[in-house]
């Protein structure tokens, strides 16, 4: 078993990390003198850092995806890829504290349901996680013929969350 974490993982974390400190930076440079923090600063942090997670969990699918629909896929790109998406999947609970839906005033795509049905969305959080373990496993086995299936099933785990727990697109 591979114990280590792909780079890519390091890269996503710095930008998750700047992200944040970027939006502590903005929201420190709107208070008046003597105005005391915001209480919700960490919240546009927050849903920052889930958009750019779900942005990276995207990219790397598409990578997968793409490399599939070649002749010849590139494996080295693919493993990195399917771990790199089976470590997002696993961080996504995190991805939404409390006070960072809709009905906090935040603007974001995310519907209420994920606050007001945690086991229905802890479900479909398993779903895909279950979905990238298995995709990550073909990966490193150099299956393609068996991920150029199993792409099927981690698109339904992705689809169960944006039909039940995004905004539609």
């Amino acid at each position: 078993m591979n114990t280590t974490l792909p780079a890519i993982t390091w890269a996503s974390a710095r930008t998750t990390l700047m992200t944040g400190v970027l939006a502590l930076m903005v929201a420190g440079c709107g208070q008046q003198a003597g105005e005391e923090a915001a209480n919700d600063a960490p919240v546009p942090s927050a849903v920052a850092e889930r958009q750019e997670g779900f942005k990276a969990l995207g990219a790397s699918f598409k990578l997968i995806n793409d490399q599939l629909k070649t002749e010849a896929p590139d494996m080295a790109a693919i493993v990195p890829a399917a771990e790199r998406m089976n470590v997002l999947a696993s961080q996504i609970p995190g991805w939404f504290p409390a006070g960072t839906g809709p009905e906090d005033g935040v603007k974001t795509d995310a519907l209420a349901t994920v606050w007001s049905d945690p086991d229905g969305f802890s479900a479909a959080q398993a779903r895909l996680s279950e979905a990238t373990t298995r995709l990550q496993e073909l990966a490193i086995a150099g299956d393609a013929d068996a991920m150029r299936e199993h792409v099927k099933v981690v698109g339904a785990s992705c689809g169960g969350c944006h039909d039940n727990f995004r905004v539609e697109q």
